[in-house]
């Protein structure tokens, strides 16, 4: 008997094994880490330009970032890689000798140092160590009333590199990802509306991901260049669907869909009425030209 049983627990493991092999990958532990609100001198680390453009603006109170890292479960080789890339990368994106044509892509030998060098020291109980994020994202006002939009998505990681254990098959749409609900969560979290309420400035790329969530793609060409507008009822399927094992992934990934889906539960539905007067009011008319500010050779 205990013979027979030996011979055939090795099957038995392969077959178990192989039974859910089609399932998707669902992880014990988060590779990524957020931090919403993120401080400003945090997005200053990914990119100097983002917070130079953020100056020029005139509410910037009312800018909401967000930042995501590479949190303390992802292997030391890892984390090494990420710093490699992003000092190849400020060495080829940003010039210290001061003779560029644009004063915002110049930095002088001290900021340069800064962008390069990442802390280990200081490191959160949350397990988020003080380096540079992998990604960031923003929330601000629209250009029509009571509208907000989400935009500078943003990610240093290659999408190219794929995985089938992140959300949306890469660690790039895994981070973006992260961006898209964690500004939405915290748009909810405000009291703010939410069906129609948010727009978006996404990438072919980034419009997977947000068609993911219940996102909807606009149907004119606004003055704000948004691609998506946010949906009561088809978000609240989508991350209905989130919330299980199988579509998450990730135990992060479930809370923020648990999350959303307990803040969009409270949402009041809008009748055909009063989304027929919103696309009116932000309706631009007939004779808006997008491309009227672009100059052509």
């Amino acid at each position: 008997m205990k013979i027979l049983i030996l011979c055939l627990f090795p099957s038995l493991t392969h077959a178990a094994f192989s039974a859910g092999s089609n399932q998707p990958a669902f992880t014990l532990s988060d590779r990524f880490k957020a931090t919403c609100p993120a401080d400003i001198s945090t997005i200053s680390q990914f990119d100097p330009n983002l917070v130079n453009a953020a100056n020029n603006q005139e509410s910037d109170d009312q800018h909401t970032w967000v930042a995501i890292y590479r949190s303390s479960n992802n292997l030391p080789s890892v984390l090494v890689k990420d710093d490699f890339l992003n000092a190849m990368r400020i060495a080829t994106t940003i010039q210290t000798d001061g003779a560029s044509t644009s004063p915002s892509t110049a930095m002088d030998s001290f900021s340069l140092s800064s962008q390069i060098e990442t802390s280990n020291k200081n490191q959160s109980s949350s397990g988020v160590k003080a380096r540079t994020p992998v990604a960031v994202a923003k929330i601000c006002p629209s250009d029509f009333a009571g509208k907000w939009i989400i935009e500078n998505m943003r990610c240093s990681l290659k999408k190219e590199d794929t995985n089938e254990a992140c959300d949306g098959n890469s660690e790039h749409s895994e981070a973006i990802s992260i961006c898209i609900d964690e500004l939405i969560l915290h748009h909810l979290q405000e009291g703010r509306e939410f069906d129609g309420a948010i727009r978006t400035k996404a990438t072919i790329h980034q419009g997977r991901l947000l068609d993911e969530r219940g996102f909807k793609e606009v149907q004119t060409l606004s003055r704000d260049m948004a691609t998506h507008v946010s949906s009561l009822d088809s978000s609240l399927v989508k991350y209905a669907e989130r919330s299980v094992e199988t579509l998450s992934k990730s135990p992060g990934a479930r809370d923020r869909a648990l999350k959303i889906l307990n803040y969009l539960g409270r949402q009041d539905p809008k009748s055909e009425e009063e989304k027929n007067a919103e696309d009116d009011s932000n309706s631009d008319g007939d004779d808006y030209d997008p491309w009227a500010t672009v100059k052509f050779l």
